[in-house]
């Protein structure tokens, strides 16, 4: 079984796609039960594991959380405070990978860490995402664009805040550069904005078009 794992190119898989590959095996479920039993596989979810030793490298553990966070519930794509972290837009770590999705509000707190998932609506969902190539797997993952993921902060954390105290939130509590705002596509900025027909993010638009 451990060269079964060995042939897969992820550093995950799905049940259905390790039933196939254990199509050889009487029992191939119980199979799955002594992987995760043994540490061969760890369950993120119930069908969704990663390989314990495609996630090692020496003494590191290296997880595509991304990848991960867009395969565990979907369809959804990576956003918020983790987003503005891997752009380096916030300086403090961020312990939890969030994401937007147009399913419900979900939360999956595994032994890798914890996944969080908000509802965004369609006409909201589809402006202001990427395709990024993962860094330590094979694959790609969904993103939302800085713009976006700032809109989506904006959006769900910053309601009824004026333009004063949306600077002072965003500058001062998040710690968002001033130079980061001028640097974001206004043009992009702008059709988010005009989708999300949000007073914050429509604010935040004309921030960053005057800081």
């Amino acid at each position: 079984m451990k060269n079964i794992l060995k042939e897969i190119e992820t550093p995950y898989i799905d049940s259905q796609t390790l039933i196939n590959l254990l199509s050889g095996y009487r029992k191939p479920h119980e199979s799955i039960l002594r992987m995760i039993k043994n540490g061969e596989l760890i369950r993120l979810k119930n069908g969704f594991y990663l390989i314990a030793d495609k996630i090692s490298q020496g003494r590191d553990t290296i997880i595509p959380y991304e990848q991960v966070a867009n395969l565990l519930y979907g369809p959804s794509y990576v956003s918020l405070e983790w987003a503005l972290s891997f752009y380096g837009m916030i300086p403090e770590r961020v312990h939890v990978v969030t994401s937007m999705t147009l399913g419900r509000n979900k939360e999956y707190h595994t032994p890798m860490g914890d996944f969080f998932y908000y509802k965004l609506s369609q006409d909201r969902y589809t402006v202001g995402i990427m395709q990024k190539e993962s860094s330590s797997s094979i694959g790609s993952f969904l993103m939302a664009t800085p713009e976006k993921a700032l809109a989506d902060l904006v959006h769900r954390t910053c309601k009824g805040l004026d333009r004063e105290q949306l600077v002072i939130e965003l500058i001062e509590s998040k710690r968002i550069d001033r130079n980061v705002l001028k640097e974001l596509d206004k043009s992009l900025l702008s059709e988010i904005a005009r989708l999300y027909n949000s007073k914050t993010v429509k604010y935040l638009n004309e921030l960053a078009g005057i800081l």
